[in-house]
């Protein structure tokens, strides 16, 4: 029995082997009839090209088909070539500001909207700019200056952030009292912490922390540690003393429970920036740590919508690209809540009701908050801006948003107001936007 148990596991096997490699040498050669395709399309085109040089619709063409194949730097100088030639072309000129864009050339893009937007045809061009540019409501600056700050969380009464400051080459944490616009540091050592959250009682904070990894290594190789911190005591407690990386705290809603993310169930031997992560929780002491998911890939940014047999949403690569899903606890009922697409949907943050769900995603070529319900319906973009918009959270009562974002060069602190929603656009406040956004790179 065993002998023709192996026996068939091996012809399986073959068959497999064998109608693997038949379909993918079917689907070679689709790949090369198409190259074979395109390839004629291009000689074509450029013959025409010779023929009439000034004609601009073969130039569009021509980069059209190297874009349609992948290859975008031939598609981004035959655009240059084009727009030497005639400079007002106004379509051309689009369409090689949103090749430079989605090629990671912020200049080059920025130039050629604005100088759409100043020519003859530039209010003809506002609505399809002007979103890239315009946040759908009003974004203030809340906490900036020289230094990088990040990862704010407001107290549950919204009149204090929590946040990290970057400075003398560590992250530390502070805290920003709103009334009186002034910030006092919190933590002050010569190691990194980061990841800061208040306790839904406001009494305690969270953070993680480097001090117990003495290593000379380097910042991204450092493993970190979940504290808690008493602050009328001024006395912390390490919650996850183990030789794996730890990140992310945050409480459950009654404060009974904290969610995190660990690489200690990935024991392989590979670089640190391999490691799978998976979503843990702990009581708020320590104890009774959990690991929530499984599997090869890596999970991220949970956010616990109550109590221990709540849901948890988080973010995670297993079907590809990062999506935001939501798991509850003791169980494999795992729900994916946007869809699987080729872009980047991380870091959910809920609001008390649960009812909505704000997160950032590279759709757009850079990083910009997004809004949707809780099931993954209704989306709506927030902000738009060359800049990248990271990590939101809302306010307790749901109406605010902050979230940090490199708009003025460094990281600073900003806040969405809900209440306030932008409404219609000028090619003056665009291309001032524009401006803005190319003083800084």
């Amino acid at each position: 029995m065993k002998f023709l148990k192996c026996v068939m596991i091996c012809l399986l096997a073959v068959l497999i082997m064998t109608c693997g490699k038949a379909k993918k040498g079917a689907e070679s050669m689709s790949r090369e009839e198409l190259e074979k395709e395109s390839n004629a399309k291009i000689a074509e085109l450029r013959k025409n090209i010779e023929d009439e040089p000034n004609k601009m619709e073969w130039r569009y063409q021509l980069a059209k088909e190297y874009k349609q194949i992948g290859r975008n730097m031939e598609a981004l100088k035959t655009y240059e070539e084009a727009l030497a030639i005639n400079p007002s072309q106004s379509d051309l000129k689009y369409n090689y500001a949103e090749l430079s864009m989605t090629m990671g050339d912020k200049k080059k893009a920025l130039q050629a909207y604005k100088e759409i937007l100043l020519g003859i045809d530039g209010q003809q061009y506002l609505d399809r700019i002007s979103p890239k540019f315009l946040d759908a409501y009003q974004v203030t600056p809340v906490i900036s200056g020289p230094a990088a700050e990040a990862f704010g969380m407001y107290s549950p009464d919204g009149m204090k952030i929590i946040y990290q400051v970057y400075q003398i080459d560590n992250w530390d944490i502070f805290e920003f009292d709103r009334a009186t616009q002034t910030s006092t540091q919190i933590t002050f050592k010569s190691s990194d912490e980061e990841n800061p959250a208040y306790t839904p009682d406001f009494k305690y904070l969270l953070y993680t922390s480097t001090q117990d990894d003495h290593r000379n290594v380097e910042y991204n190789q450092k493993l970190r540690d979940i504290y808690y911190f008493d602050r009328s005591a001024n006395r912390e407690i390490n919650l996850t003393t183990n030789s794996s990386n730890d990140w992310r705290p945050r409480f459950s809603r009654d404060g009974k429970l904290i969610s995190f993310v660990s690489e200690r169930s990935d024991l392989r031997e590979v670089s640190p920036v391999e490691l799978y992560s998976h979503i843990y929780m702990m009581e708020a002491d320590g104890t009774f740590q959990l690991q929530i998911t499984q599997g090869e890939q890596i999970d991220g940014g949970p956010v616990m919508s109550g109590g221990e047999t709540d849901p948890i949403y988080f973010d995670s690569n297993r079907s590809g690209n990062f999506a935001i899903y939501k798991i509850t606890p003791g169980t494999s009922d795992t729900q994916q809540i946007t869809a699987s697409m080729p872009y980047n949907n991380v870091a959910p943050d809920l609001n008390f009701e649960n009812t909505r769900i704000t997160f950032f995603s590279d759709r757009d070529g850079n990083y910009e908050v997004y809004i949707m319900n809780s099931d993954g319906s209704n989306e709506q973009k927030l902000t738009s801006n060359p800049a990248d918009d990271l990590n939101p959270v809302f306010s307790a009562d749901g109406r605010k948003i902050l979230f940090h974002s490199d708009r003025r060069g460094n990281y600073d602190l900003y806040e969405i107001d809900l209440d306030q929603k932008i409404d219609g656009a000028s090619v003056s406040k665009v291309v001032e936007q524009i401006d803005a956004a190319m003083s800084v790179l």
